[in-house]
């Protein structure tokens, strides 16, 4: 029975595609091949489902390449029943034992069903580094943070990637010394250089730590310019949020200074940075410079300099 995971849709771009691609339908590799090329070029995963459901109904062969194109561009929706239904299939076409494509499937399943995810990774005949790295991910956001370090611990291989889900795990939930601790054996004992996650993942946890989370802030960050970290949006704003928290608004605001780029968070941390320490009229100045700037304030922009003001007694100073 053909595969039907959507109705076609009356969209006319999506009609086209298939147009084009039913006007020259054969078996040939190189009709199958315009229609994996359709599967990569979409913009959309509805769009990639409706042409992969084209090529199951039109028999075209489906090869690993469509599969893990249609599967990737899923994984994001958390969609239950979808990548129960893709997982069946795949079944079917016998790329159980593509490692490529089974890791797309757990990934989808850790976002929509963990448990899933869980019998999936049991039943996986081999497992990759991503693999482990997604299911340590996926335990610690069921809380489960013995179970995240236990297969962490069973790991034949650690990549950096995977000392910076355990680390982000400890640090997530609240367990910020362990995190640390994590990473500083990351550093002297399996020589491995953070990447910029796993160095965002730390100045949030010295935001927290007061006097000795500004100390190993600091240290941190000269260890990123000593090591020519490109200072990126996500690292910028890290470096802003712990100094602002800290009280250290020059510092704060010489970093914001310094970044390329900017975005609603930065500028969040630096307002609220300046709100929380008594600097009010400072705030307010980033904040109009902030909307000069077409950058658009959230609610945490909002609620923080509120909430900032309330303490300080000024509401009227901040309307």
């Amino acid at each position: 029975m053909p595969l039907s995971l959507y109705r076609p849709s009356k969209r006319p771009l999506v009609y086209e595609v298939v147009r084009l691609l039913t006007s020259t339908i054969s078996t040939s590799s190189s009709a199958s091949a315009k229609w994996i090329s359709a599967i990569k070029n979409t913009s959309s995963p509805t769009k990639s489902l409706q042409i992969y459901t084209q090529m199951h109904r039109q028999s075209i062969p489906l090869d690993s390449f469509a599969v893990l194109h249609t599967l990737t561009s899923c994984t994001h929706l958390q969609n239950l029943p979808l990548l129960r239904h893709l997982h069946a299939h795949i079944s079917k076409l016998g790329f159980t034992s593509n490692v490529y494509i089974m890791s797309s499937l757990l990934h989808g399943y850790s976002n929509a069903c963990f448990d899933d995810a869980r019998v999936l990774f049991d039943e996986m005949p081999e497992r990759t580094i991503v693999t482990w790295n997604t299911m340590i991910t996926g335990f610690s956001r069921s809380g489960n943070l013995n179970k995240a370090r236990s297969l962490f611990d069973e790991m034949p291989i650690r990549n950096t990637a995977s000392w910076s889900a355990m680390i982000a795990s400890y640090i997530n939930s609240g367990y910020q010394k362990k995190g640390i601790t994590l990473f500083h054996k990351m550093l002297i004992h399996e020589k491995l250089k953070p990447d910029h996650f796993s160095l965002c993942t730390i100045l949030s946890a010295c935001g927290h730590m007061e006097t000795i989370g500004l100390i190993l802030g600091k240290s941190i960050h000269g260890f990123i310019i000593r090591n020519k970290y490109n200072l990126n949006v996500e690292l910028g704003t890290s470096l802003v949020n712990m100094y602002a928290k800290s009280g250290f608004l020059k510092v704060a605001s010489m970093v914001f200074n310094m970044m390329q780029y900017t975005n609603v968070v930065s500028w969040t941390s630096l307002i609220c940075g300046a709100a929380q320490h008594g600097y009010i009229k400072e705030a307010r100045t980033l904040f109009h410079e902030m909307q000069e700037s077409d950058i658009k304030p959230n609610e945490f922009t909002f609620t923080g300099i509120l909430s900032a003001c309330v303490h300080a007694g000024r509401v009227r100073r901040c309307v």
